[in-house]
């Protein structure tokens, strides 16, 4: 995982939207927003007001060398995976296939990722938004550990939504998962370039680059 320069955070609005509203949810103490009309109103009414501190989430996620992706591929991201099966006859079943390896290197860092950094980047900023007077004080203050379980339910959320936090580039686990899961959707189209890490890793590659905006 390289990590990469922050991209705007205005390319990801409904990502930023997300996080906002999440905020708004835990430092107002909503437990259900479906059921609790009064504290809807108040992440509707509220979650602008920590727009910068979802937008800080998302730029440190992409500093760190994470990017938030769809657990289930767009048809672009699919398109991107590789031009040459996307196009002609063999489009209907590369989407198959490309479907299966990039769930497979999915599932396989979901199961098997150390997610502290990623807790960490939440627990922070929900720190620093619930006192907002120690944000521009300079000093590392270990205190945002306490905000653990709701960054854990943040992550859980998310994820339940369909979208997933992964690395910008395969780990090699993913990699190997990647083909493993070829051997499953053998053709002769992929088994000869479905095998090749090299080739797995560009797949994953080429999909984060075509991920929703």
């Amino acid at each position: 995982m390289r990590g990469r320069n922050a991209a705007p955070v205005s390319q990801q609005p409904s990502v930023v939207e997300y996080f906002a509203k999440e905020f708004a949810r835990f430092l107002n103490n909503v437990q259900n927003n479906e059921v609790d009309f009064l504290g809807s109103f108040l992440i509707e009414n509220e979650w602008e007001n920590y727009r910068k501190d979802a937008e800080e989430v998302v730029e440190s996620l992409t500093l760190a060398g994470f990017v938030i992706v769809p657990r289930m591929p767009t048809d672009a991201m699919v398109q991107a995976a590789d031009q040459t099966l996307s196009k002609g006859m063999m489009a209907s079943a590369s989407r198959t296939y490309v479907s299966a390896v990039w769930g497979a290197m999915i599932t396989e860092w979901i199961e098997t990722r150390n997610a502290n950094l990623i807790l960490d980047i939440f627990s922070m900023a929900l720190s620093r938004a619930s006192s907002p007077g120690k944000k521009d004080s300079g000093k590392f203050d270990s205190s945002f550990q306490r905000f653990r379980k709701q960054s854990q339910d943040i992550m859980a959320s998310l994820e339940k939504t369909g979208l997933a936090i992964c690395p910008d580039e395969a780990a090699p686990n993913m990699i190997n998962a990647g083909v493993a899961e070829t051997a499953e959707h053998r053709s002769r189209t992929n088994q000869q370039i479905g095998a090749d890490p090299t080739y797995i890793a560009k797949l994953y590659e080429n999909m984060v680059k075509a991920r929703p905006a």
